[in-house]
């Protein structure tokens, strides 16, 4: 637990609140809308029902708008004596009602019956033994009916039968008395108590079982001559009759569970062919019929907990693998399961079935696992669990009855707080009522509706045993109460509560409650050991309401994490990513004295990819709080791709006037980083590129961004020179002794690239001179490339050619041109001899 100021931990405290029921969806945002009243506090333990697992065998009677109900009173020698009490359900009008008994008399429990004028019960005086009793709610009517057996001597069993039929209850000895008589009918009077029907012969043979009313009959079994067999009466002796013989001799059918769905009689009872068997009758002996059957390889009863819904019955089996749930319309067609659950799932047979309206709650009873409450339509579809009203999950059902067109119920958890609670069957209809007088062993258990209200018995923490009132009254105070709560300890010892305040949190109506605990002020909570405490709220008009919640000091804050950072960056070390280590974060936890174990996710020096990581530090110390540190960790990629460039120029000759192409090798650049690098160039490889220089730009980029760059230079060049083709060698001939003017043939010049210049050496106009001549010719292009070649000019001195052109003469090949020639000749000779070097001769 790390370092937490005062200050801190109140405020800690104020918020750390249990979990409240799960119907209730957290705490209440209104009153609760039923109140709690004693009615008043009983020196014995007051019972409203036989047990708390038999809801509908009810230890109570009404009798002229007052309820009658027994207390189990305390004796010297360690046993009970059950007390009879009355009740208007106001605290003046309920009070025992002992004193007109015999101070000896001790009441069967669950023997109260009623008819419309009186109350009859059995009970055991020192004086007459057991007898049956009557009392019409005074003094005076309260006396013994008749002694059936004079003496101390037993007329009647511990578990004598008893019913009401109109004005008067019938009931069998059960074979403890003198009579002979085995049914007994009774108004309350001496003389009208009298003997019905002699079922077997000799003193009253043991009836097995209880009473049942269908129809104008009332349906019992009996041993008689035939066995253990049905039976059924009007009340007189000529009506008094065996239904019908179902195992025929001597031998017993032991019929039992006797339900009336109407005025048909459902049953189970035994057959040697059909086993244990489904049953119906109508009171006949033909009208007594088999249902169905239910074979099971070992022997005993495999039908439980028979109960009418509607014109069907509905009832338990045994299965080797569990329980299931039965219906049954009184024909074989029509007795189909309903659904099958496990042992612990559904209670075994001892699991409660309670008709209320259509449907029927089944209460399932498991003192380990905790109660669990199903409610069924009579189909398999409409048959399902109800969810545990409070989130522990092992609350049981202290009592349970049909109210309001719903069921009300209340439930112990625990820890033991009581509640009451009401369902429609369905989990919006499922909600508490009121919270229950709590903080005794003594909880509430048993319920009666009464005059439009409820009744139950119990005690809370301040008294031992009372009988209290739940009616509806929105105006009742409500605690927002949690089930359990954690407080967290200051020290090592515990919670020290002196001075702090965790009352929980009371709503009230219009009036001002006052509000009282059985905790001691200034007690310190032991760390990690619950302590109950029971809060009860009270009005001027006498509603109470009760909180019962479990406390636990527990060491509640996690260790210091003092150096969390909120994020870090390393660089990756390969392409896989980086080996992480987490930085020291200054963990401490300075009030706990258990070590701190410290957990890393991923673990430590684990290899994070490239991206982000989310990386948690858990803290825990040994009380099991945990304190966690998260932060992003982003392995980046900051190492660039390779130069792509394998080659820093590409040097090609032009293919024309528009350049060449030029090529270079892939451009494949390297990444141990990152496994996609993208390549942008300016210039692709095979491109035409212009004549001159290129320069081609080249960037390498990788998946994280990061890109190098490098340059191609394409230099595309014309060094070629133009094809040149010179004329052929030339004879000039001139009549000028100086020469004549250079004039020359065309030469013939290409070039793919550009145009070409072409000069000639010596240039056109050129004098020469008579004599041989070099001409050289040049052809440039516009790279500056040149082709040179040469051809030989004659030039010849004829003086005679400017006359034979003048004279019309020609250079012919006949005798005629042969002798101007030599005419021609003389006459150069003569003008030849008058010059000499250039000056005429004298």
């Amino acid at each position: 637990m790390g370092t937490v100021s005062g200050r801190a931990w109140l405020s800690a405290l104020a918020l750390v609140v249990g979990a409240g029921p799960a119907f209730a969806q957290g705490a209440p945002a209104a009153l609760d809308p039923m109140t709690v009243r004693r009615v008043t506090d009983a020196a014995a333990d007051p019972h409203l029902v036989l047990a708390p697992q038999y809801f509908t065998s009810h230890s109570t009677v009404e009798l002229n708008g007052r309820l009658y109900f027994l207390s189990g009173a305390r004796r010297p020698d360690g046993g009970t004596v059950n007390e009879l009490w009355m009740t208007d359900g106001t605290t003046a009008g309920t009070r025992s009602l002992q004193e007109w008994l015999p101070h000896s008399m001790r009441i069967d429990l669950n023997s109260l019956r009623a008819t419309s004028q009186r109350l009859f019960f059995t009970a055991t005086t020192d004086d007459t033994g057991r007898e049956l009793w009557t009392s019409d709610g005074t003094r005076e009517g309260t006396h013994l009916t008749r002694e059936l057996s004079p003496g101390p001597a037993y007329g009647m069993s511990p578990q004598a039968p008893v019913i009401a039929f109109g004005d008067v209850v019938l009931f069998a000895p059960s074979g403890m008395g003198t009579s002979e008589f085995d049914l007994w009918k009774s108004d309350g009077t001496e003389a009208g108590t009298v003997p019905v029907k002699d079922i077997a012969p000799g003193p009253a043979s043991l009836l097995t079982s209880g009473f049942v009313r269908a129809g104008d009959s009332v349906f019992f079994s009996a041993l008689g001559p035939q066995g253990d067999e049905l039976w059924r009466t009007d009340g007189t002796e000529a009506g008094t009759w065996m239904v019908r013989d179902l195992q025929p001799g001597p031998a017993s059918a032991f019929p039992r569970e006797l339900t009336a769905v109407g005025s048909t009689l459902y049953f189970a009872a035994q057959h040697d062919q059909m086993g244990h068997s489904l049953w119906k009758t109508d009171g006949t002996a033909e009208g007594t019929v088999h249902v169905a059957a239910f074979p099971r390889p070992d022997a005993g009863n495999h039908i439980f907990n028979l109960t009418a819904l509607g014109d069907r019955a509905l009832f338990l089996t045994r299965l080797p693998e569990g329980i299931a749930l039965w219906r049954t319309d009184g024909t074989e067609a029509g007795t189909r399961p309903l659904m099958k659950q496990s042992w612990q799932a559904f209670g075994g047979t001892s699991a409660q079935l309670i008709p209320v309206g259509s449907q029927i709650y089944i209460v399932g009873q498991d003192l380990v696992s905790g109660d669990s409450l199903w409610v069924t339509d009579g189909t398999p579809e409409g048959t399902r669990r109800l969810p545990s009203p409070l989130p522990q999950g092992r609350e049981f059902i202290r009592g349970a009855t049909a109210w309001e067109g719903g069921l009300a119920f209340i439930l112990t958890t625990p820890a033991g707080a009581n509640e009451l609670w009401m369902t429609d069957g369905t989990l919006p209809g499922t909600a508490r009522q009121t919270r229950l007088p709590s903080g005794n062993p003594s909880a509430p258990s048993g319920l009666v509706p009464f005059q439009g209200a409820l009744l139950t018995v119990g005690g809370d923490a301040w008294t031992p045993n009372a009988l209290w009132r739940l009616e509806r009254d929105d105006a009742a105070p409500t605690f927002v109460c949690p089930a359990t709560r954690n407080v967290p300890a200051h020290r090592p010892e515990g919670t020290d509560y002196f001075g702090i305040n965790l009352q929980p949190e009371l709503r009230t109506g219009p009036e001002r409650a006052w509000l009282k605990s059985n905790f001691v002020d200034g007690y310190l909570l032991p760390l990690h050991q619950p302590v109950v405490i029971t809060y009860q709220a009270g009005d001027a008009q006498g509603r109470l309401t009760y909180c019962t919640t479990v406390f636990t000091s527990l060491d509640m804050t996690g260790p210091a994490m003092n150096s969390c950072p909120t994020a870090l960056t390393v660089n990756a070390q390969s392409a896989r990513g980086a080996t992480f280590y987490y930085p020291k974060l200054g963990i401490v936890d300075e009030t706990s004295r258990d070590y701190v174990v410290v957990t890393y996710s991923p673990r430590n020096g684990s290899t994070l990819p490239l991206g982000t990581t989310q990386v948690n530090v858990t803290a825990l110390d040994g009380s099991g709080n945990q304190s966690t540190c998260s932060f992003p960790v982003t392995v980046r990629d900051n190492e660039a791709p390779s130069n792509a460039c394998k080659v820093n120029e590409v040097r090609v000759e032009a293919e024309g006037p528009e350049g060449a192409h030029a090529s270079w090798p892939d451009l494949t650049p390297v990444d141990s980083l990152s496994s996609k690098v993208t390549v942008t160039s300016t210039h692709a490889s095979g491109d035409l590129f212009p004549l001159g220089l290129t320069r081609v730009q080249v960037v390498s980029t990788d998946e994280s961004g990061n890109s190098s760059a490098c340059e191609i230079q394409v230099r595309v060049r014309d060094s070629r020179p133009p094809t040149l083709t010179c004329p052929e060698d030339q004879t000039l001939t001139t009549a000028v002794m100086s020469g004549a003017r250079a004039e020359y043939p065309e030469a013939l010049a290409e070039d793919s690239v550009s145009a070409t210049q072409i000069a000639y050496s010596p240039v056109v106009g050129t004098p020469l001179a008579p004599g041989l001549h070099s001409v050289q010719v040049t052809a440039m292009d516009a790279a500056g490339n040149a082709a040179l070649c040469n051809f030989h000019v004659t030039v010849q001195y004829d003086p005679t050619t400017d006359m034979r052109q003048g004279l019309g003469c020609s250079v012919g090949g006949d005798a005629s041109s042969a002798v101007g020639w030599v005419a021609l000749l003389a006459l150069a000779w003569t003008l030849s001899r008058r010059v000499k070097d250039g000056q005429p001769r004298g």
